[in-house]
């Protein structure tokens, strides 16, 4: 139910624009990772550490997303959302403070805190305040997910900007999250929601196959992230460590735009092929960044193709969940996906550290050519299983 107010006009622009708003920085966790390469040589620590800190919020994001539920049953939805968003500025702001690597890990942990207080519900605010509106509802759940990419560019960008008067100010673009919190509770009505206490308990009629899929998450968002999160180190090499990549990664979320909005015309005409081409883009993007030796034109190619796969194999596994598994167990079907997501992100540095010790190069684009590697081997496998699947149908 709604709670009425003629301030709260759920058909109005400032409400629409207000729920929009609070996904600007759900994504927002790389915007800083421009300064990285400053932030290692200010702080003298290693590879690992500081592109931990780029990719630590991930942990607590993910406990946030599965525990969400019990908060809202606590502070109801609009106020865990308001609460989030200030957890998630105070987390943000705070290594603009400190010059200990431990208060910066620990204020990260806050910000991913935060966004995963909110993380599933900026999908379910728009559900419940426009349920009765479902022409509205589709328009406004299609655009969300470009205002997360929108909110990565022009956070990365003002990220770069400000770098360029010292690392500490990059971290400045988080004080956003304060006047998105404030008109989120001017304009947003409140909601009342009754969680179902089935959903708690619907992985053990879930079909297996989707933990699979939440494996295979891992896999695409960590090689996506691990580019973003590599790729400022990179540059240096070319150009010493005083280059800004910020301009560079903002073009990231950009690409990603475009990618995600004919998502929907590519796969009406490819259909279970959508997730092959997407795997080729990101094996090629991995090629072009492991082989470019030197080149820094064709590591840039690798870097934004990058930006393309998750935008089309993500919502491929989201579009497919509805008919492996039964519709009670959907809800944490898609949980476990985008857990699956928090989790690469998180395993970023780590993956990159095993890569790069496997691999027959001591050159920081080396781990791209494992990943390229291992996800040649994971489509041969799929194309294999999808073929055997066929057959035994016949």
């Amino acid at each position: 139910m709604i709670m009425s107010s003629s301030f709260k006009n759920p058909s109005s622009l400032m409400t629409k624009f207000a729920i929009l708003s609070i996904s600007l920085l759900l994504i927002s966790s790389n915007s800083i990772n421009g300064a990285l390469p400053q932030i290692k040589n200010a702080l003298d620590i290693s590879q690992t550490q500081v592109e931990t800190l780029s990719t630590i919020s991930a942990v607590s994001v993910t406990i946030f997303v599965l525990f969400s539920n019990l908060v809202v049953n606590k502070l109801g939805m609009k106020r865990t959302i308001v609460v989030g968003l200030i957890l998630a500025g105070i987390g943000g702001i705070l290594p603009a403070f400190t010059n200990s690597y431990m208060a910066m890990l620990i204020s990260r942990i806050i910000m991913g805190a935060g966004l995963g207080m909110y993380n599933s519900l900026a999908v379910t605010i728009i559900n419940r305040v426009y349920e009765d509106n479902k022409s509205t509802e589709a328009t406004l759940l299609g655009i969300r997910g470009s205002m997360e990419q929108i909110g990565q560019a022009v956070l990365t960008f003002i990220a770069g900007l400000l770098l360029n008067i010292g690392w500490r100010y990059s971290f400045i673009i988080y004080l956003a999250a304060f006047p998105i919190a404030i008109l989120f509770a001017m304009f947003v009505p409140d909601v009342k929601t009754d969680v179902e206490k089935a959903e708690s308990n619907t992985s053990e009629r879930m079909n297996p196959v989707v933990y699979l899929w939440m494996l295979f998450a891992i896999l695409i968002n960590s090689n996506a992230n691990a580019v973003s999160v590599r790729f400022p180190s990179l540059a240096t090499t070319y150009f010493g460590d005083d280059f800004n990549a910020s301009n560079y990664l903002a073009v990231i979320p950009l690409i990603a735009i475009i990618s995600g909005f004919v998502f929907g015309s590519i796969f009406r005409r490819l259909g279970s092929k959508t997730l092959y081409l997407g795997i080729t883009v990101l094996i090629i993007s991995n090629l072009f960044i492991s082989l470019s030796d030197g080149n820094f034109v064709f590591m840039l190619l690798g870097v934004f193709l990058s930006s393309v796969p998750g935008t089309w194999c993500l919502p491929y596994i989201f579009s497919i969940l509805g008919r492996i598994t039964p519709k009670s167990t959907q809800t944490f079907a898609n949980s476990l996906i985008f857990v699956g997501c928090n989790l690469g992100l998180f395993m970023v540095p780590y993956i990159l550290n095993v890569f790069q010790r496997i691999s027959p190069s001591n050159d920081l684009s080396s781990p791209f050519l494992i990943y390229a590697i291992v996800l040649v081997v994971l489509m041969v496998i799929m194309f294999i299983g999808s073929r055997a699947k066929k057959n035994t149908n016949e």
